[in-house]
């Protein structure tokens, strides 16, 4: 939650109107399954154990992802599996988290997230909404 926090906060900074699962959304979304495969590895390497780093469970997040976005981590824990590697799809979201990241270069994806994933709960996300529909 660290991680996340800190990212999130930098991504304000360079004026993404974000809250924290948008950050992880955002994540799931500018993420290639190469990067995805690479940072679940190093940080299986690093940590080891491929459930749970630590017993610890400070708080659970429940986010609403695409289809796409589920698909995308399933196919990258099959290819860590190939390698000997068993991860569960949260284990590779928590990696990405720890994982270092262009926080410039997320910000600039965020306004194209938006566009194709928009958040249906917000009044902007419904105008996206509407004018896709149109």
């Amino acid at each position: 939650l660290k991680a996340l926090r800190r990212l999130n906060l930098a991504l304000r900074d360079h004026g993404a109107d974000v809250h924290r699962l948008d950050t992880l959304r955002l994540l799931l979304f500018s993420a290639t399954e190469a990067e995805l495969f690479s940072h679940a590895a190093l940080f299986f390497k690093a940590k080891g154990k491929g459930r749970r780093v630590d017993q610890t469970v400070v708080e659970r997040l429940s986010v609403t992802i695409p289809a796409d976005f589920i698909a995308k981590l399933s196919r990258v824990a099959d290819d860590l599996a190939r390698k000997d590697l068993e991860v569960e799809r949260t284990y590779i979201v928590r990696a990405l988290l720890h994982a270092k990241h262009d926080t410039t270069a997320l910000a600039k994806a965020w306004s194209a997230m938006e566009k194709r994933y928009p958040d249906k709960r917000t009044l902007r996300g419904q105008r996206i909404e509407r004018a896709k529909a149109r």
